[in-house]
C-alpha cells in the first residue's frame, strides 16, 4: 500500500468538517444508545469535576480520592459495561458505513447492511473500543493519583490546585496524543488484513509529521464540551447534567473521530475517494 507524505497542510481536517457537517448526524444517531450508556462506568470529564468542586474535596486516603472522583461509575457501572458492548456494535457499522461511502460513493444507513458490516468489522471494532477505553481509565486513574500526591505533599491549597490543574492538561493532552497515534490502526487492519501488531507499526510509521494536525483537530471538537462542563459545574447544575454532557460528548466525539480516522486513511494512502468524485458537481468545493 503507497502511503502518501501528506503533511503540509490542514486539507484533512478541513475534508474532515465538511463531511461530518453533511453526514455527521446520521454517524452521531448510530452511536447514540451506547454514548448515553458508557459515562456510567467511565466519564470522560470526572477528574475535571473533581477539580471544579476543589474546596469540598478532603480526602483521608487514597481509597477515599477515588470515591469521591469515581463515585457515580461505582453505582452503576454494569449499565455502562453495556454500553461499552454496544459502542464495539455501533463503532463496526459506523466504520462500514464511512468506509463504503469513501469507497464506492454509495451513502447507506440500512439495516439490511448491518449484519454484513457487523461480520467484517466488529473484531476490529471491539479492539479499538478496548483500546479507546483502557487509554482513557489509565490517564484518569494517573490522573488522580498524582491528585493525591499533590494533596498530600503541598499543604498549601493554591499550590496543590496549580499542579492538579498541570496535571490535567498533561493528562488530557497525553490522551488526544494517544488516540491520535492510534488513528490508522483500525482501517490498516481492515483494509490490509494484517495482524493486530503489525497493522499497528503500519498506522504509526504512516502517522509521521501528521500527529500535531491530528491532535489539533482532535482537541477542535473535544475543548468546546469542556467550556461547557466547566460551566455547568460552576453553576451547580449537578450530576445529571454531568452525565448529560458526558454522554453527549461521546455521542459527537467518536464518530467525529472515526470520521478523521477514514478522511486521514483515504489521504495517507493516496485513494481515490468516490463519494467527492461521483458526483457530477464537486459539495465541498467553494462557490
Amino acid at each position: 500500500m503507497i502511503v502518501k507524505d501528506s503533511t503540509k497542510n490542514f486539507d484533512c481536517f478541513k475534508s474532515t468538517w465538511r463531511y461530518f457537517i453533511d453526514k455527521g448526524l446520521y454517524l452521531i444517531l448510530i452511536n447514540l444508545l451506547p454514548s448515553a450508556l458508557i459515562p456510567f462506568v467511565l466519564s470522560p470529564s470526572t477528574t475535571m469535576y473533581y477539580l471544579l468542586e476543589f474546596d469540598a474535596s478532603s480526602p483521608h486516603d487514597l481509597g477515599n480520592m477515588f470515591v469521591k472522583v469515581w463515585g457515580l461509575p461505582f453505582s452503576f457501572w454494569y449499565i455502562g459495561l453495556i454500553g461499552i458492548a454496544l459502542l464495539a456494535l455501533s463503532a463496526a457499522i459506523t466504520f462500514g458505513v464511512i468506509d463504503r461511502h469513501m469507497r464506492v460513493g454509495e451513502f447507506t444507513v440500512s439495516p439490511r447492511r448491518v449484519k454484513t458490516r457487523l461480520n467484517y468489522n466488529v473484531l476490529t471494532a471491539f479492539k479499538f473500543v478496548v483500546v479507546a477505553f483502557i487509554s482513557l481509565a489509565f490517564f484518569n486513574i494517573l490522573a488522580t493519583l498524582l491528585y493525591y500526591l499533590w494533596i498530600t505533599v503541598f499543604t498549601n491549597a493554591t499550590t496543590a490546585m496549580v499542579f492538579c490543574c498541570l496535571t490535567l492538561v498533561v493528562m488530557e493532552i497525553g490522551m488526544v496524543c494517544t488516540m491520535s497515534l492510534f488513528i490508522l490502526w483500525p482501517p490498516f487492519m481492515l483494509h490490509t488484513g494484517m495482524k493486530s501488531w503489525y497493522a499497528f507499526k503500519n498506522a504509526w510509521s504512516s502517522m509521521s509529521g501528521r500527529v500535531l494536525r491530528t491532535m489539533l483537530s482532535i482537541i477542535v471538537v473535544v475543548l468546546p464540551f469542556q467550556i461547557v462542563m466547566v460551566i455547568t459545574s460552576v453553576c451547580k447544575l449537578g450530576t445529571v447534567a454531568h452525565v448529560v454532557l458526558d454522554a453527549l460528548a461521546y455521542a459527537v466525539i467518536v464518530p467525529y473521530y472515526i470520521t478523521l480516522m477514514y478522511t486521514t486513511f483515504y489521504d495517507v494512502t493516496d485513494t481515490e475517494r468516490m463519494d467527492l468524485t461521483s458526483k457530477k458537481k464537486n459539495i465541498w468545493s467553494k462557490k
